[in-house]
This record gives structure tokens, C-alpha cells and sequence, in this order.
């Protein structure tokens, strides 16, 4: 399916779209089609600011070396008269901040979920609590629900079902739709609606009732 189909589908607005798309081409490392998500992104005037946050947000799920990559091809697409700068929440707010979003996300799981993580690695645990929520993802730049969509899509590119179901929840119990969910994953697989549907409905099956858990 060719990006302007996508964008014309329901379900999802344009500009949150795009930010899957970017987000999923960038997991691909498929820099032909980032840089067509980008361009049908400065064509309709979506705000350069919400790409810029979505890819901070690769960082995180796409890895430091993707994540590089696709500013260069951005940089190219869509350049900035200067690097932009700043944006996150004051330092001595980002760990109280991270915290909450980590709970709002994983509801009754969230102590769990930190459980495990500490089980890893102590710094595992300390970097996602710290630096991937409180630095990353509180960033006032997207609002949380656009965050979780974004995360959806791109877990759904890389066939991460145990995060993408813990997210898909997390998305849901901060506001997002079951159609928005659906449609950021068809976007991320490239308009495939039948493997969409499937990865949703074992994520968040639709006889589950409000999620409440990851």
C-alpha cells in the first residue's frame, strides 16, 4: 500500500501516522521509504517537532545506530535552519515523572514489570525508569497517547508480540482507540491489514474488557 493510501485511511489522523511510518521505516532501516515519510510529512505541514520526538523515541526502540541514521536522512529531507535543542522536562522533575508514566502505562503490572527488569540488570531497570521514560518519553513535545501509538506501530514492525501486547494495553488504558491501534499497525506493516488484525487481537483481544494488565 503507497503512503498517500495510507494516509487517506481512517482511523488514525495523518501526522500520527506519519510518525509510525517514520518510526517503522526507521526500524527497517529502509531509508528510501523514511525519507518518503518524511517528505509526505513536510508536504502537508505536519510539525517538524513531532518527528523530531519520534525520533528521540528511536533511540529507544530502534537502537543509537538506526536512530543516527535516520537524522541524517531527515536532516536531508527535511532540514532545520539550526539543531534544535532542549525540550525535555527540568532534570529534577524527569524521575518522578518517568515513574508515573511507567505506572500508568503497566497499571497493576508496573511493579512487576520493574521486578523483572531489576532481574536483568540493576542498570537495565535504572536506564528505562530514568533515561528512557523520564528523559525520553515525558518529553511535553507528543502527548502520552500519541507516544504509546507510535510504540505500538513499531513493536508491531519488529514483531515484538510481548512488548507490543504490553503497550497496546498501556496505549488503551491512556486513551487510544482500538482503531487508532489497529491502523498504527497496519501502517508499520506497510498496509498488510490481515497480519494487522491478527497481531492486534492477540495484543488486546477484543472480549477482554479494560485492560488492566501488561
Amino acid at each position: 500500500m503507497q503512503i498517500d493510501q495510507m494516509l487517506a485511511r481512517d482511523g488514525l489522523s495523518g501526522d500520527v501516522r506519519a510518525l509510525v511510518g517514520v518510526a517503522a521505516t526507521c526500524w527497517r532501516a529502509d531509508w528510501p521509504a523514511f525519507t518518503r515519510w518524511v517528505e509526505a510529512a513536510r508536504e502537508r505541514e505536519h510539525a517538524r517537532a513531532g518527528l523530531e520526538e519520534t525520533l528521540l523515541m528511536c533511540v529507544l526502540f530502534c537502537g543509537f545506530p538506526r536512530a543516527i541514521t535516520a537524522w541524517e536522512h531527515f536532516e536531508r529531507a527535511w532540514p532545520s535552519p539550526s539543531p534544535p535543542q532542549g525540550g525535555a522536562l527540568e532534570a529534577s522533575e524527569q524521575a518522578a515523572a518517568g515513574r508515573a508514566l511507567f505506572a500508568a502505562v503497566y497499571g497493576k503490572n508496573d511493579a512487576p514489570v520493574r521486578d523483572m527488569l531489576r532481574g536483568y540488570h540493576g542498570e537495565l531497570h535504572d536506564f528505562v525508569l530514568e533515561a528512557a521514560y523520564g528523559r525520553i518519553l515525558t518529553r511535553p513535545g507528543l502527548d502520552a497517547v500519541t507516544r504509546e501509538v507510535v510504540a505500538v506501530g513499531v513493536l508491531a514492525a519488529q514483531d515484538q508480540q510481548r512488548q507490543l501486547a504490553g503497550h497496546a494495553r498501556g496505549a488503551a488504558r491512556l486513551g487510544a482507540t482500538r482503531a487508532q491501534l489497529q491502523e498504527a499497525v497496519v501502517t508499520a506493516l506497510e498496509g498488510d491489514v490481515p497480519r494487522g488484525e491478527q497481531l492486534l487481537d492477540a495484543a488486546l483481544p477484543v472480549d477482554r474488557g479494560p485492560p488492566d494488565g501488561a
